[in-house]
């Protein structure tokens, strides 16, 4: 009886995040963490408290997001889908670091988009609180391509988003097909006024990380850029820092409230 109780108190999490960092700072919180793949996309399995939970690394876009999504199968044994990794702020007060914990996310050309729990959002907010960081509630766009300028960003916020992301829609569409909560929690990397010059072209979509030989081939011929993208570094710390500590904390506030296995 013993075993099928403590069976009965583990809640499965599985939770998708685009780039390797993003995914370290999840995979850091948990314990017996062992290392996969599902289909082409790798995958971390670990405990934290009460909860196996798997991170699935996506890479960038809506389509990768969907397939990694698709490759996991069955999700009907979970009881919590997450999206999480870094987003863009598209409202004036968020900053590099803050959290925004989505109370829907959309997909582009003002449509309503899909909700994020209410239930989950609400724990989500108290663990950003008790580790202290600042977080805002609002609606997360769901953008095809990167919005990397302050004019970009203006013209995504005339819908009321305050924040950006590339992989939402398809992991909130996955879980509502298969009638799981969703939850979304985005580290904000750079504000509404800060404009990006770097070339999307630098970062690998499907790991996440930047192609050194075509790094090197463009500071060779934009010396200047060297600054930018020592600023960029610095945001990602933040955004880094942010989810770590965001996580370290929610886990343990899970862990205080058994939930039953969906």
């Amino acid at each position: 009886m013993a075993a099928v109780y403590a069976a009965a108190q583990v809640e499965r999490i599985a939770i998708f995040a685009a780039l390797q960092w993003e995914c370290r700072a999840v995979v850091r919180q948990l314990r017996q963490v062992t290392r996969d793949r599902v289909g082409p996309f790798v995958r971390w399995r670990g405990q934290a408290v009460r909860h196996e939970v798997w991170v699935v690394k996506t890479g960038i876009g809506l389509q990768r997001a969907a397939a990694a999504a698709g490759a996991c199968g069955d999700l009907a044994g979970f009881g919590l889908i997450v999206s999480t990794g870094c987003g863009g702020g598209i409202a004036s007060e968020l900053h590099a670091g803050d959290l925004v914990v989505a109370t829907r996310v959309r997909p582009e050309h003002g449509a309503v988009g899909l909700p994020a729990d209410a239930a989950r959002r609400a724990e989500a907010v108290l663990a950003a609180a008790a580790a202290g960081l600042r977080s805002i509630e609002g609606p997360i766009l769901c953008s095809a391509i990167a919005l990397t300028s302050a004019a970009a960003k203006r013209a995504a916020a005339a819908d009321g988003s305050i924040a950006v992301d590339m992989e939402g829609v398809p992991i909130a569409t996955r879980a509502a097909a298969a009638g799981i909560p969703f939850l979304a929690v985005r580290a904000i990397l750079d504000g509404a006024g800060d404009d990006l010059h770097v070339p999307e072209a630098l970062m690998n979509p499907d790991r996440g990380g930047v192609r050194a030989l075509a790094l090197a081939r463009y500071l060779a011929t934009h010396p200047g850029a060297i600054g930018e993208l020592r600023g960029l570094q610095h945001m990602q710390r933040a955004a880094s820092r942010s989810l770590e500590r965001f996580f370290a904390r929610w886990f343990v506030e899970l862990g205080t409230e058994p939930r039953p296995s969906a």
